[in-house]
């Protein structure tokens, strides 16, 4: 099966056949878990650093705060996981506008999920973050491999008017 996640979500699976994808990730934080002794996969599309902005319909997936505990717990609770265990993988978070990202989204939301980890004790390796281009996510459960897919993002939009 395939499963394609949105923004803010997530799809974890230990069905060997399963690829997990995530597209366009930009200021977002793409966070992978892998269990090579389970077989197991998690993946999430975080799109803003702090939750204290969530409503009712958010999942924690959304959160740069809150994503990596979740996503633990989802992965522990279902396929009987230790902590330990997770290989952690950080893609995206790049500079959205450059010098003029005065928001600087992507560098916040890398920030936060970096606290979590080291909070919660983890360790994680950034494979492919900041910069300035997009990323989109394909990952194999069956061997962990996270292929990425990368995309210039346009620094600047000139409309031209067509009549």
């Amino acid at each position: 099966m395939e499963y394609v996640i949105g923004i803010g979500g997530y799809a974890i699976s230990d069905n060997q056949a399963d690829v997990i994808k995530t597209f366009a990730l930009s200021t977002c934080v793409g966070m992978v878990y892998y269990s090579t002794r389970k077989r197991a996969m998690g993946m999430a599309h975080i799109q803003l650093p702090n939750s204290r902005t969530a409503s009712g319909s958010d999942t924690p997936s959304r959160f740069a705060d809150v994503a990596p505990a979740f996503l633990l717990g989802q992965m522990m609770k279902s396929y009987d996981l230790a902590k330990g265990e997770i290989h952690i993988s950080l893609y995206g978070g790049i500079d959205g506008r450059g010098e003029s990202d005065c928001f600087r989204i992507g560098e916040k939301n890398l920030a936060t999920v970096k606290a979590a980890f080291k909070n919660m004790g983890l360790a994680y390796s950034e494979v492919d973050v900041g910069g300035t281009e997009s990323r989109t996510l394909v990952g194999h459960v069956s061997s962990g491999i996270v292929d990425v897919l990368k995309r210039p993002m346009a620094m600047g939009v000139n409309f031209m008017r067509v009549r």
